[in-house]
């Protein structure tokens, strides 16, 4: 296959000074724990081992781990994280997309960089630089990151070697910097997809929350669009358990939805913020859905909103202790009795907001249902019985393109599930988005 997954972050437990010169010391994380990390049936060259390495032009940067995840401190300009990954077989051309999530303190104001790749002996921007040479910045955020996500081209094949990227500092002083990725979801990864050229550019912006990083499904969306001949250029903003009233008070994510220009918005709430709709519990979640579509469309005044169905837990949710759900299970307790009660209200409630607001729906949920219904031998989710596996993020990506495109697959896209697998729960996209099923 072409195009498979790496995961190319790797968590340092212990750090070892490999080169010292007069100009530069260059550490390298170990890869002790690196397999946590590399997800099953990713991309790997057959050898050679992919890495991250800290280069700093003085010996004075303390370089460790912060929450599980390399971070340097003291950095100066000129320095730069290098991220080496193996690849073979790769024809001049081809296309890779590139996910990097990153942070820099102090926070109070962006740091700029420059994120870059190798390419016939050079060192190339990923995105057009500005004249002091940057071409990208930190959010204004201790805890969420700066997510860049772009696509390359090589003008040179490589029969067996490594794609270098690097992100180096451009202002003169950074405090912290750190290559974000605690979980597997968030960690930085590269896509290999091909040489072919899509017929066509959809701007696409996606607001969300852990079920929308879960197995990178705006990236397995974005593999599936080009397969098909649609290329995506997206960006995104993602927090773990945020419904849309938090996306609105946080000002990163405000800040992605001005970057403005977007053809569709992929708008995901909490997943179960739909089961309050219409009880005491409520907290006005459409009034909170329709602020963000406006503010969406004040930015992108020509874009379509998109609302993602989520889909029930695996066992409804009747033992939870969470005290952000008490209200709600106090109102209504038979909401989280089973999979299909709780299932029932979100399909209901998230289709009513759609048309209330006037938006589209990306029925995930229905599909889903479909899915346990005929194939209980699908794992859907992954051990909590809430966020989804592999299979469950790739159905996602399936009924996700079908919703923007309204065309039936035409290629097998290669990806990371059994090909059969793969092709049952397309056709099961198909039927719910293009045939209406339920």
């Amino acid at each position: 296959m072409k195009r498979l997954l790496l995961t190319i972050a790797t968590v340092a437990i212990a750090l070892s000074l490999l080169a010292q010169t007069p100009k530069h010391t260059e550490w390298k994380f170990s890869t002790k724990r690196t397999e946590k990390y590399l997800e099953n049936g990713v991309y790997k060259a057959s050898t050679g081992k992919g890495s991250i390495n800290f280069v700093g032009k003085k010996a004075t940067a303390t370089v460790g781990v912060k929450r599980g995840y390399p971070a340097a401190e003291n950095t100066r300009k000129g320095d730069y994280w290098l991220m080496t990954i193996p690849v073979e077989n790769l024809k001049a051309g081809t296309a890779i997309d590139l996910w990097l999530p990153f942070l820099a303190e102090p926070s109070d104001e962006p740091h700029t960089f420059t994120f870059e790749y190798l390419d016939d002996g050079k060192w190339r921007p990923v995105t057009p630089a500005n004249k002091s040479g940057a071409n990208c910045t930190s959010t204004t955020s201790k805890s969420w990151p700066r997510m860049l996500w772009h696509t390359i081209r090589l003008n040179n094949g490589v029969r067996s070697g490594n794609v270098l990227l690097r992100l180096r500092l451009c202002d003169k002083r950074v405090e912290k910097c750190s290559l974000y990725g605690g979980t597997s979801g968030q960690a930085p990864k590269i896509a290999i997809l091909d040489e072919q050229i899509p017929s066509d550019t959809t701007r696409i912006l996606f607001i969300g929350n852990s079920y929308t990083y879960y197995n990178l499904y705006p990236m397995q969306l974005k593999e599936l669009a080009w397969y098909e001949g649609h290329y995506l250029d997206c960006a995104l903003y993602f927090h773990g358990g945020y419904s849309m009233k938090r996306h609105l008070a946080d000002h990163v994510s405000r800040e992605t939805v001005e970057l403005g220009g977007f053809d569709y918005a992929f708008l995901q709430g909490q997943s179960i913020s739909s089961l309050r709709i219409g009880t005491s519990a409520d907290q006005n979640v459409v009034g909170e859905m329709g602020k963000m579509v406006d503010r969406v469309k004040k930015f992108s005044p020509k874009a379509k909103c998109i609302i993602e169905m989520t889909w029930g837990r695996r066992d409804g949710d009747n033992a939870t202790k969470s005290k952000a759900l008490q209200d709600i299970k106090t109102a209504h307790p038979e909401y989280f009795e089973s999979y299909e009660a709780m299932q029932k209200v979100i399909t209901a409630n998230t289709t009513a907001i759609a048309q209330k607001l006037g938006v589209g729906l990306s029925p995930v949920g229905v599909a889903w249902k479909i899915v346990r219904r005929e194939r209980p031998d699908i794992e859907l989710y992954v051990r909590d019985g809430s966020h989804p596996s592999d299979a469950g993020s790739y159905l996602a990506a399936a009924v996700g393109y079908l919703t923007l495109f309204k065309e039936p697959f035409k290629a097998d896209t290669p990806v990371r599930l059994d090909p059969e697998v793969a092709r049952y729960l397309r056709s099961v996209a198909e039927r719910v988005v293009l045939k209406a099923e339920n």
